[in-house]
């Protein structure tokens, strides 16, 4: 009984913190070890490898500061997915106890409800990027400044010695500079700093100051940090050079100029969406009736693991005595004052760029960030009052945070699905092209994966062909073909006559059809290199078809270089059909026919099925190749049975093997040709 007392007392005494952790770790660590790097994760990773640490940032000018946001990440991580995962884990709890210290400074009556509204903080379902790690960790290292920046301003209205004022107002002003210059995500949370302030006026020996007086105090307790927006704001202009670099091109400044009108009405619009959707609507996806789907068991355990969070927080924290008696009232009410204003306010920089979390997209909800703050304060204010009595209040509030829990949970196993989708693609990439010639670029259909789009392809395909260490231009280039203009300009580019030159950042690619590479990893099944014959292909996309026509297969070579990185792709995965289909489309480049049937009978011992009737045509021209007639014969009525739009293309095949024709070739042919109907 003595050894376990110890424990309780450190359990209590750090109840806090080890809920926060918890929470955590219940919404965030399930999958971390089957995570990769998403979205522009792999821009900033394949910087950091070919042009060092201080160039990781690729966008802004006035965003460039941000480098040493991400540098914590890239000296604990390097580029090491499982190390960013859990770095982020680690920031992400950092950053909820900064959250809570700061409130516990201005609260200090007020532990339980402080310690409800970090928790919510933590996983609020407003925000699920929490997977993108290596992006993202610039926003929370600036969070965590802007935290401290609100703690130590609180600290310094609180001082008593004139000295200790002065040392935590030169440092809050310090921690303002910073998380202001990093990233202009929490601009317009700087505007709570006089709010805050002045609540602070309210507190101590000067509750019997009149409104006004507090209100003047209030501000002149301010000017300093004025002062640095102003300077803020000035740099941020262009005045002094930069400016809203990243997107000058949309402000709602320019559309004032040019429509006032419709500035207003679109702020006032989609503004209102956007704090609907921050305080209402984000909560439908912690309770859908999809949930409860019987055939997706992990919705059904994050449902069990929202209970289990729920039940946890409420047990933990109705049996500890935080708070003295009183001050409730007062509390709630600058709760849902600071709360709501800080929702408003939250907003700024991303309507300043005119961006919005209800417009579609992958990525918007990062505009939802700065909203966490306030979103959290006033949700749980609002529990705590309409509940009216303490544990109620606290299991209401433990009901919105295990829902949240759940719901994260369910975020990064979608995350994890992307990474596997990812993965399936580059190692057919690399089974059907082991090697690639430097300047190959590979074409493809719309994104490789949920959050693999566009120019991210390109990095993440030279990454796991290019070894590190390597020269900036890029040894392997990607183009998503419908975003081009190759197919507005294709008789010229297959002519010759015009090329298409793909530029990012400092990446400049020139793409003619000697070095383009089109490729088809439409889901459901396995990845096609295209070849000239499919230009019949009628599984692929009509307008994608012409990519057949100039796509270079001599770009794919048998022997690999090395391995991909196992610290970044994993190990191997196990063979699947998919496998020997892209080792027997590598053999058929080289007419290895031999090495195809071996492939296929390798396949046919594991009991492996093509996924798709197209992935025969391999091996049917081995076997004809090899006058294997009855095999031949067999797999092409199989094909033609299973999807009949195989015709045109099995008709090529045989025609090929027509044009040296081997022994036999012509009774085979008229035999299969009764079905095939080939001209």
């Amino acid at each position: 009984m003595n050894k376990i007392r110890p424990l309780f007392h450190f359990l209590r005494r750090h109840t806090s913190p080890l809920v926060l952790l918890a929470v955590t770790l219940l919404a965030y660590a399930w999958q971390i070890t089957s995570l990769g790097f998403f979205w522009d994760d792999w821009v900033f990773v394949g910087r950091f490898q070919n042009m060092g640490i201080l160039n990781t940032i690729f966008y802004g000018d006035t965003r460039q500061l941000g480098v040493y946001a991400l540098m914590p990440g890239f000296l604990l991580a390097g580029d090491s997915p499982l190390l960013w995962h859990l770095y982020s884990l680690l920031l992400r709890w950092a950053v909820t106890l900064l959250f809570c210290w700061a409130l516990n400074k201005l609260w200090p009556g007020q532990k339980t409800a402080v310690t409800l509204m970090a928790a919510l903080f933590a996983v609020h379902p407003a925000f699920s990027q929490q997977s993108i790690s290596v992006v993202y960790s610039l926003q929370f290292v600036d969070y965590a400044i802007f935290l401290l920046s609100i703690g130590l301003t609180i600290n310094s209205e609180r001082a008593a010695a004139p000295g200790r004022h002065w040392l935590w107002l030169g440092l809050a002003l310090l921690a303002q500079a910073l998380h202001l210059f990093v990233v202009e995500y929490f601009v317009g949370l700087e505007l709570i700093r006089p709010l805050v302030i002045y609540f602070l006026q309210g507190q101590g020996s000067r509750d019997s100051l009149s409104k006004s007086r507090r209100l003047r105090r209030a501000f002149v307790c301010w000017l300093p940090y004025l002062l640095v927006m102003i300077l803020y704001a000035v740099w941020r202009s262009g005045a002094l050079g930069g400016g809203f670099a990243t997107y000058d091109y949309k402000t709602i400044t320019a559309l004032l100029r040019s429509d006032p009108r419709a500035a207003v009405l679109e702020t006032l619009e989609y503004g209102m969406k956007d704090i609907l959707v921050l305080l209402v609507s984000t909560w439908h996806a912690t309770l859908t009736p999809a949930i409860l789907d019987l055939t997706q068991p992990f919705n059904l355990f994050s449902l069990a693991v929202a209970v289990f969070a729920a039940a946890g927080i409420y047990f933990a924290l109705t049996r500890q005595d935080f708070d003295p008696a009183g001050g409730e009232a007062r509390f709630l009410r600058q709760a849902a004052l600071l709360g709501l204003f800080a929702v408003l306010v939250s907003f700024i920089p991303a309507w300043f760029v005119r961006r919005h979390i209800v417009e579609p997209g992958n990525f918007g909800d990062r505009f939802a960030l700065p909203g966490l703050f306030g979103a959290s304060i006033l949700l749980v204010a609002l529990a705590q009052f309409f509940a009216g009595q303490r544990k109620r209040g606290i299991l209401l509030s433990a009901i919105f945070i295990g829902l949240a829990v759940g719901a994260q949970m369910r975020f990064e196993n979608n995350y994890r699905w992307d990474w596997e989708r990812q993965l399936r693609t580059y190692w057919q990439v690399y089974w059907r092209a082991p090697a690639l010639q430097p300047g190959t670029v590979l074409v493809g259909y719309d994104a490789i994966s949920m959050t693999t789009v566009n120019y991210v392809g390109g990095f993440a395909l030279d990454n796991f062909y290019h070894p590190p260490q390597t020269p900036a231009s890029p040894a392997v280039w990607y183009v998503n073909y419908p975003k081009t203009t190759i197919p507005a300009n294709l008789e010229a580019f297959l002519a010759g006559t015009w090329h298409y030159t793909d530029t990012f950042d400092n990446i400049i690619v020139k793409i003619g059809r000697a070095n383009s590479l089109a490729l088809d990893y439409t889901e459901g099944r396995c990845l096609k290199i295209l070849t000239a014959d499919d230009q019949v292909n009628y599984n692929l996309p009509e307008d994608f078809r012409a990519a057949a026509g100039f796509s270079n297969p001599a770009l794919a070579l048998p022997q690999a270089a090395r391995l991909p990185a196992q610290y970044i792709f994993g190990a191997e995965p196990r063979p699947t059909w998919c496998t020997y289909y892209q080792k027997a489309e590598l053999a058929r480049q080289s007419g290895d026919w031999p090495g195809i049937i071996a492939l296929k009978k390798e396949a046919d011992k594991a009991g492996l099925q093509p996924m798709n009737a197209y992935e025969l045509f391999p091996f049917i021209e081995a076997y004809a190749m090899r006058t294997d007639w009855a095999n031949a014969q067999k797999l092409s009525l199989q094909a033609l049975k299973s999807l009949s739009k195989t015709q045109d293309g099995l008709c090529l095949i045989w025609q090929r093997v027509g044009d040296a024709p081997p022994a036999g070739y012509a009774a085979a042919f008229q035999q299969v040709n009764q079905q095939l109907l080939c001209h």
